[in-house]
C-alpha cells in the first residue's frame, strides 16, 4: 500500500493518537503495520521484497515512496517509519544528526547509473553528452538538483563535462525543468518529444516510450549509493533489523539485479572510515566503465 497525501495525513494522525495513553488499539504491537519509507526509484524493488517479507513475517506493510529528501524531512518531523531507504547517504546522515536513527543500523545495499533519455520520436541524435549543449530540445528534466539525490547526481555529472571553457551544467541551466522526484522527471520526458531527461537507468527501463542515448559511467568522486537504516524508538525494532538483513541477502540482490540496479556485498558501509568497503560489481549492464 503506497501513501497518497491523504493517507500520509491519516498515518500521521494514527501516530499522534498512539502516542497518547489510552488512545488507539489495545491489541498487540504485531497488529500495527510495518512502515517502510523508500526512495521513489526503489518502488518496484521494495514492493516485490515487501510482499515476501510480509508473507514470511506475518505482518502488514505500509509504504511511502517519494524523494529521499521529502521522506527524511517527514521522519525528522514525525518518525512514523520503521525503516528508511534513501537514494543517497546525505539524507541518512541528516537523520543521524537529528538522532532519529538506530545507531549502527545503516546499511549500503545498491547502486545505480544515470542515463540521458528522450522520447523515441524526439528529433535528436546524441552520442556524447557534450552534444546537449547544441541539441534542439526545449527542456532538460531532472529531479530537483538542490535536494533530490537523482538531481544532485545529475548536476555533479553535468558539472564534470566540459564544453570548451565552460561546464555543461552552466550551458544548460536555463533549460532545466526540475521535478519533485526522478519518476516525475521520467513522466515529463514521456509527455513531450521536446523534453530530454536525466534519470536512473532503472527508471528508464520501466518505460517503453523513451530511448536511452547515453549511460553515464560510474562517478568515483560522487558514487550513487542506496542506503537504509532503522528509525529510532519504534515498536517493531526486531522486524526492522530483519528487513535490513533482507536488503543484503542473496535474494534481495537477485531482485535488485533483475530491476537493473548495481549491487554487491562490498557495498557495506564502514562506520570507522565513513566510506564504502570495496567497489560495487556490475549487474545487468554491458558497459565496461561500470566495473
Amino acid at each position: 500500500m503506497n501513501l497518497s497525501a491523504r493517507s500520509w495525513a491519516v498515518l500521521l494522525s494514527v501516530f499522534l493518537c498512539l502516542a497518547v495513553p489510552g488512545c488507539g488499539s489495545s491489541g498487540p504491537s504485531q497488529a500495527q503495520p510495518f512502515v517502510v519509507f523508500a526512495a521513489a526509484s526503489l518502488q518496484d524493488v521494495v514492493a516485490e521484497l515487501g510482499t515476501r517479507f510480509a508473507r514470511d513475517q506475518g505482518v502488514e506493510l505500509v509504504y511511502n515512496f517519494a524523494a529521499s529528501n521529502t521522506l527524511a524531512q517527514q521522519i525528522e518531523a514525525a518518525p512514523v517509519a520503521d525503516v528508511f531507504l534513501s537514494a543517497n547517504v546525505r539524507w541518512i546522515e541528516f537523520l543521524e544528526r537529528a538522532d532519529r536513527l538506530v545507531a549502527g543500523s545503516r546499511r549500503n545495499f545498491a547502486s545505480n547509473r544515470l542515463v540521458v533519455i528522450s522520447r523515441h520520436d524526439a528529433p535528436l541524435a546524441l552520442s556524447h553528452p557534450r552534444q546537449l549543449a547544441t541539441a534542439q530540445f526545449a527542456f532538460l528534466a531532472l529531479a530537483d538538483p538542490d535536494a533530490v539525490p537523482a538531481g544532485r547526481y545529475a548536476r555533479a555529472f553535468l558539472q564534470s563535462v566540459r564544453v570548451g571553457e565552460r561546464e555543461l551544467w552552466q550551458l544548460l541551466r536555463d533549460r532545466l525543468a526540475p521535478t519533485s522526484d526522478v519518476r516525475a522527471a521520467l513522466g515529463l520526458v514521456e509527455s513531450d518529444p521536446a523534453i530530454v531527461g536525466i534519470v536512473y537507468r532503472t527508471d528508464a527501463a520501466r518505460s517503453s516510450r523513451v530511448k536511452v542515448w547515453y549511460e553515464v559511467p560510474a562517478q568515483p568522486r560522487n558514487p550513487i549509493v542506496y542506503c537504509a537504516a532503522a528509525v529510532k524508538d519504534r515498536p517493531k525494532a526486531v522486524l526492522a533489523e530483519r528487513f535490513l538483513d533482507l536488503l543484503g541477502s542473496p535474494q534481495a540482490r537477485a531482485v535488485l539485479a533483475e530491476h537493473g540496479f548495481v549491487t554487491a556485498p562490498s557495498l557495506a558501509f564502514d562506520p570507522a572510515s565513513g566510506h564504502i568497503e570495496g567497489r560495487a560489481c556490475c549487474v545487468k549492464t554491458s558497459s565496461p566503465s561500470c566495473c
